[in-house]
């Protein structure tokens, strides 16, 4: 059965550049930034910020996206006002990639610029590097691959100069996803290698997590699929010494797209088993729809019509909640095809 590999490999080429999932950008936002409470001694009004600042975290891991900006918008004030730039800067990044993350590019632009003017005022460098990254992954949200990558550039450049291996390395890997956004995967590949070794010798080994994600599906375009399986289960290690869920569950959808789609079904069984275990009881709607398509997908191709088609109606009903006209699309028409199979 063919449909799945194409639907996965849609779906994974939509996560790469952030527009499937908000999970994405927000992973890979963490790798960028080290949040830790500030040693200054504001007192009350720093704490309260600090607070704030994890509150908002909290709540975009639960998938509140405008509660998160909200109490973020709240510790940026704060911050403002005892002459923190630096923590606005953070506050800044995490308001403007949420709001990409939700499609409003307008404001996330412009949280994401008024970073980057905080940094530049204050000859923060690796701000800058930060900020040109994020602004950049905004454009190439939106569409604009050519402002993405005279943003990405600029991040190296800026990254070179500082001989900041952790920034050469996001760069690299953002560069590779316009190279992917223009059909150029020998490049990807080529700028996905680059930036792993660079976030490998930076001990970003988040970072180094999902570039890897990003050379799996770079090889499996190319029908490179040993080289894609194993880029994928070095990111899934990783995701799990980490601990990050973002990480494995993208490790493994790579995986199970190359797996269902040529049969080997015991492995994807294991791994859909593992796929279950860490979306059981996650807010993420988006985590589940794909965790009940893959279960559907699964038991249609071992002969389980039933239990494939009540997976495929609990798929529908979330893509239907999340107004995923491109999934519900392909749902209903598995279950039209599953419905004209059960009544032969």
């Amino acid at each position: 059965m063919r449909c799945l590999g194409k639907w996965a490999q849609v779906l994974t080429v939509a996560a790469v550049l952030g527009l499937c999932s908000p999970l994405a950008a927000a992973n890979e936002l963490r790798s960028q930034l080290d949040i830790r409470p500030n040693n200054r001694t504001e007192g009350l009004p720093r704490d309260v910020a600090d607070q704030l600042l994890r509150l908002g975290g909290s709540q975009e891991a639960a998938g509140q996206y405008q509660q998160a900006i909200n109490s973020w918008s709240q510790a940026l004030a704060i911050y403002q006002e005892i002459g923190d730039m630096a923590a606005s800067g953070i506050a800044y990044d995490y308001i403007g990639l949420t709001y990409g993350n939700l499609g409003r590019y307008v404001e996330a632009e412009d949280a994401l610029r008024r970073r980057l003017a905080v940094a530049r005022d204050n000859a923060d460098f690796q701000g800058q590097v930060f900020g040109w990254n994020n602004l950049g992954s905004i454009f190439i949200q939106r569409g604009d691959v050519g402002l993405a990558q005279t943003a990405f550039t600029e991040a190296l450049t800026i990254a070179r100069s500082l001989n900041s291996y952790q920034g050469i390395g996001l760069s690299l890997s953002n560069l590779a996803l316009v190279a992917t956004a223009r059909g150029n995967a020998q490049e990807a590949v080529k700028l996905y290698e680059s930036a792993a070794n660079y976030r490998f010798r930076g001990g970003d080994r988040l970072g180094e997590a999902n570039t890897l994600n990003g050379l799996g599906d770079a090889y499996r375009s190319l029908f490179q699929m040993s080289d894609a399986i194993g880029a994928y289960r070095l990111a899934l290690r990783s995701g799990r010494e980490l601990g990050d869920l973002a990480i494995q569950l993208r490790a493994i959808d790579g995986l199970l797209a190359i797996y269902l789609n040529r049969g080997d079904l015991q492995d994807a069984r294991t791994l859909l088993d593992q796929r279950v275990a860490l979306t059981a009881g996650q807010a993420d709607q988006w985590q589940q729809l794909n965790t009940l398509r893959l279960l559907g997908e699964y038991y249609e191709q071992i002969g389980e019509r039933e239990l494939a088609k009540n997976f495929y109606e609990q798929a529908l009903a979330i893509a239907q909640r999340l107004e995923d006209s491109q999934a519900v699309v392909f749902l209903n028409n598995r279950l039209l095809d599953l419905s004209s199979a059960l009544s032969d």
